[in-house]
């Protein structure tokens, strides 16, 4: 049993270790996407919010 059970193991092991570096690339590419769509978001929010202010602030005047 113990035999079999460390075969399949290596096997498993072989797998992902060839799929090692694709992952590498995939999480970094994720990461990059994720940066560049929260700073839109945040660009966004933020100019919404001047303009806002500054429509309030001409009705008051």
């Amino acid at each position: 049993m113990k035999q079999i059970w460390q075969g399949r193991a290596i096997q498993i092991a072989t797998k992902v270790g060839d799929q090692a570096p694709m992952a590498a690339v995939c999480c970094n590419a994720c990461r990059t996407c994720t940066t560049t769509n929260l700073l839109a978001l945040a660009t966004g929010a933020g100019l919404g919010t001047v303009y806002a202010v500054g429509r309030f602030a001409r009705r008051i005047v």
